[in-house]
């Protein structure tokens, strides 16, 4: 009886010792414990090119994160069902529209190349973001929905700020909480690497 009373002790040492040894590690170690998991399901991919697409077009690196997140979860080879490619999904007909505006030749392969890819991406997310008066809910709405599709939706449900009020498209609706959540946890884990001096 003895015996057992003594394992039992022992286990419960144990047990303590484990509990407060790993309170210990989680306060000395937890803030890059966690920061690691939230890296490893939002990577970050094509850094520097990505940080130059958008300080060429006036657009915050942690936007272009985190749509290229949502759009293509870092997969420069990404197709969507409607044909969109790349990064940050820009479809062929909106690539085409950019290069005309842009005064250069567009290429039907330059989408599956990063640096292009984000360069296009980033020129129409400033562009929409120029368009929408700075509202980057707009303009996410736009990317994600198209520019005419928001004109028609604004004819009849902005707000006093210009903003849409309701998100008539659920995969849209979620499309803009995705992105606009992302962009925090970029800004969060990121910070150093996304910022203008890195």
């Amino acid at each position: 009886m003895r015996d057992k009373r003594s394992g039992v002790v022992k286990a419960l040492i144990i047990a303590a010792l484990l509990f407060a040894l790993t309170a210990v590690l989680l306060t000395v170690f937890g803030g890059r414990i966690e920061k690691g998991v939230r890296r490893y399901f939002y990577p970050l991919k094509y850094t520097q090119m990505l940080k130059d697409a958008a300080a060429r077009h006036g657009v915050d690196p942690t936007l272009v994160a985190a749509v290229t997140y949502a759009e293509s979860n870092f997969d420069a080879g990404a197709v969507s069902r409607v044909g969109a490619q790349g990064l940050m999904q820009v479809m062929p007909e909106t690539a085409e529209w950019i290069a005309w505006r842009r005064g250069s030749e567009y290429r039907a392969d330059s989408l599956f190349d990063p640096e292009t890819n984000l360069d296009y991406g980033c020129w129409l997310l400033g562009y929409l973001l120029e368009r929408y008066n700075g509202s980057v809910r707009n303009a996410l709405i736009a990317y994600n929905a198209g520019h005419n599709r928001l004109d028609e939706w604004l004819e009849t449900g902005a707000d006093e700020k210009g903003e849409l009020k309701d998100i008539p498209v659920s995969e849209t609706r979620s499309y803009v909480e995705k992105v606009l959540n992302a962009q925090r946890v970029y800004g969060d884990i990121y910070e150093e690497e996304l910022s203008n001096g890195s």
